[in-house]
């Protein structure tokens, strides 16, 4: 048995760009893991591991007093933890401005008007390749999600379920980052990959503790640990060419069709 556990980066409006991750680990090391990170945390005196702020030095969090040399030294450790206990991760990532402009209205009723939720299809399709490659069992673990992101992931996993039967059903859980190492793990992996696609694609300066972050995710590529991908403009609207109405694209636009009018409050029954 293993567990994925999948997060986001850039879901924030004034984000150019989204990403979806996940990290897997055998179910046989969580445990040790888990004690390993929450050791860190604690001796750090912090309650939870959010990259963004760490960085940041967030004053309404927990790194309000650190400098960069702490976050630098307590980043760069936990990502020594997570290589140590995990055998792959996934991220997929997409230029929102693109996906807006190529992707056509009526397929956002199949595939999300959600950004992430469009990477994290890609993420559960990867995810699902490998487990099969392995012949294991997978359990999916996400962050707590707002509502209509919620309903679009349940909605992606359920129609998925109806393809691959027995793969995800069951097999999927929505818990509190703060309480879960393996979403802290995830938040960690899905910000790296947020800072070099910003900077891969439009220029924006890399954090320096990013861009140390990066080289040794990107190192384990030779143990095939990690498959990153991200489509450009000219890729996403190939795909869109041999998606857009499509019998997939059709039975998917039906299923979800389905599901939004089973949600309608049904009329009340006149006296």
């Amino acid at each position: 048995m293993f567990s994925i556990y999948i997060d986001d980066s850039g879901s924030a409006p004034d984000h150019r760009f989204a990403i979806a991750a996940g990290i897997v680990f055998p179910a046989k090391r969580i445990e040790a893991f888990e004690q390993e990170w929450n050791t860190l945390l604690m001796k750090e005196g912090v309650r939870e591991l959010h990259a963004s702020e760490c960085v940041a030095h967030n004053p309404h969090s927990d790194f309000a007093d650190w400098d960069d040399g702490r976050s630098e030294r307590v980043l760069l450790r936990a990502q020594q933890i997570i290589l140590k206990y995990s055998v792959k991760a996934f991220s997929i990532g997409i230029h929102k401005q693109d996906y807006n402009e190529v992707v056509p209205k009526e397929m956002w009723l199949s595939v999300s008007q959600s950004h992430y939720v469009w990477a994290l299809s890609s993420v559960l399709g990867l995810s699902y390749d490998w487990a099969s490659n392995h012949s294991t069992p997978l359990e999916y673990v996400f962050d707590n999600a707002s509502k209509e992101e919620k309903r679009d992931i349940e909605e992606a996993i359920d129609y998925s379920e109806a393809i691959y039967s027995g793969h995800f059903s069951g097999h999927y859980s929505f818990r509190s980052r703060k309480e879960v190492p393996g979403l802290q793990a995830a938040d960690l992996y899905a910000w790296v990959n947020y800072q070099a696609a910003c900077y891969t694609r439009f220029g924006t300066p890399i954090k320096a503790v990013a861009e140390k972050l990066w080289h040794p995710f990107i190192s384990q590529n030779e143990e095939k640990w990690c498959t990153i991908q991200s489509l450009n403009r000219e890729g996403l609207e190939m795909w869109v060419k041999k998606t857009h109405g499509s019998s997939e694209d059709l039975r998917l636009r039906e299923y979800k069709q389905k599901r939004k009018e089973a949600r309608m409050p049904k009329p009340k029954k006149s006296r």
